[in-house]
């Protein structure tokens, strides 16, 4: 009797157990739920831990900025300060205060793109600890969604939880559980959208440090520009040595050198046609013809343009406007033909445009290649694409050694951007 007693009484314990236990497992699981949702809910884009550096490169960058502001007023006071000199009449000392302002703007451009690089750094910087930051959280989200599925995986395997939803007595904990599909949604929904942030960071960083090499890319081109002017400034001077300090015979040097460009350009049309009518005696106007479309390449190894097609910063653009791009390059430097054609024209040691070679090809188009140390070629000949006709120098009114390069239609020049890769 005393045994059977015994057995009721464990049998009981057991039943008890049996019950109890799912309830406290479901409270624990719920509870872990309602952590989880608040932690989705209240998780922000700011994360903890690297709020105060970030507060910090945020004043060093407003710190930069202003530097960059001050800079900026001072760089539009000498372009201010150009105009107004291009304006006036042109004569010797006129022309190197337009040089002397250019060259200083030139300078604090170059201050200006520094400053803009350290302001880029410290949103590299800023932005990385932004990601590490909110990677952070992520990989927290990850731990609370895992502990959540092995809940879920846990529950699945008991059949007395399905008795116990089913009792109407514990009806509460069947709609709260009932909403663990909609909560384990949030849950993803919250995840994705911090694997967004991250991404969009990650995007953020990248076209960061794109700008940073854009902006170190710019320094190049205002060093390069810098060096140019100082080089003009330097022939300035010399014409005033050579001139014994003459205003009257610098005027007379600039109109020769206006003449000498407007014949030129008057003769590039006239020797394009002749050309096409003895290429058309000889037979040789259907190679030409054949050559299509055109599509040029560029006529050296490198691009560091110094100067653009009707550049605004050109120093002499009072006097002339700039026909072509101006390409810097050592002396010695290949020149190519950037597109087929025939040799039109070759000018050995003129004032303006130096040892110059002109190319006709097809489509009305011309192309122009000035300031050359000595041609490989000779008039008439045919050359063709990339073949090397000449060896870049500093001759005719040139600032340095480069390549001064046109393309001209109909014999007018036109953008060689245009018609470039």
């Amino acid at each position: 009797m005393l045994s059977k007693i015994k057995f009721l009484k464990l049998a009981k314990y057991h039943i008890i157990a049996l019950i109890l236990m799912p309830i406290i497992l479901i409270g624990a699981f719920l509870l872990a739920i309602n952590n989880l949702t608040a932690t989705a809910e209240e998780t922000t884009i700011t994360p903890s831990g690297n709020e105060s550096l970030i507060d910090d490169l945020n004043k060093q960058i407003d710190e930069q900025r202003k530097k960059l502001d001050e800079l900026v007023d001072k760089i539009d006071e000498y372009k201010s300060n150009t105009d107004k000199l291009k304006n006036q009449a042109s004569n010797l000392k006129n022309q190197i205060y337009i040089l002397d302002n250019q060259i200083a703007k030139a300078e604090l451009d170059v201050k200006a793109k520094n400053e803009e690089i350290k302001v880029t750094e410290l949103e590299i910087q800023k932005v990385e600890l932004q990601i590490t930051d909110n990677e952070k959280l992520i990989a927290e989200q990850k731990k609370y969604l895992s502990a959540f599925i092995r809940l879920l995986d846990y529950y699945d395997d008991k059949d007395y939880l399905l008795i116990l939803l089913n009792n109407n007595s514990f009806s509460e904990f069947f709609d709260q559980v009932n909403n663990i599909e909609g909560i384990e949604e949030d849950l993803q929904k919250a995840l994705n959208r911090f694997q967004e942030m991250v991404e969009k960071f990650n995007q953020q960083k990248k076209e960061l440090s794109d700008k940073r090499d854009q902006l170190s890319s710019l320094m190049d081109k205002l060093e390069n520009q810098k060096d140019i002017l100082a080089e003009q400034i330097e022939t300035k001077q010399q014409l005033i040595s050579e001139t014994n300090n003459s205003e009257k015979k610098y005027q007379n040097l600039i109109g020769d050198l206006k003449q000498e460009e407007l014949a030129a350009n008057n003769a590039i049309a006239a020797l394009e046609r002749k050309l096409r009518q003895e290429l058309e005696k000889k037979g040789d106007q259907e190679k030409f013809n054949t050559l299509g479309d055109v599509s040029m390449i560029w006529p050296m190894d490198g691009r560091r343009i110094t100067v653009y097609f009707r550049d605004p910063d050109y120093p002499y653009r009072n006097l002339f406007e700039h026909s072509g791009l101006d390409i810097g390059l050592p002396s010695g430097t290949p020149i190519k033909a950037a597109e087929a054609g025939y040799v039109a024209k070759i000018g050995i040691n003129t004032k303006w445009y130096g040892t110059y070679i002109m190319i006709i090809h097809n489509n009305n188009l011309a192309t122009l290649y000035a300031h050359l140390r000595s041609a490989n070629v000779s008039v008439d000949q045919y050359v063709s694409q990339g073949q090397v006709i000449a060896a870049s120098d500093n001759t005719g009114f040139s600032s340095g050694p480069h390549l001064h390069f046109e393309v001209r239609l109909n014999g007018i020049p036109v953008n060689p951007l245009t018609y470039l890769p």
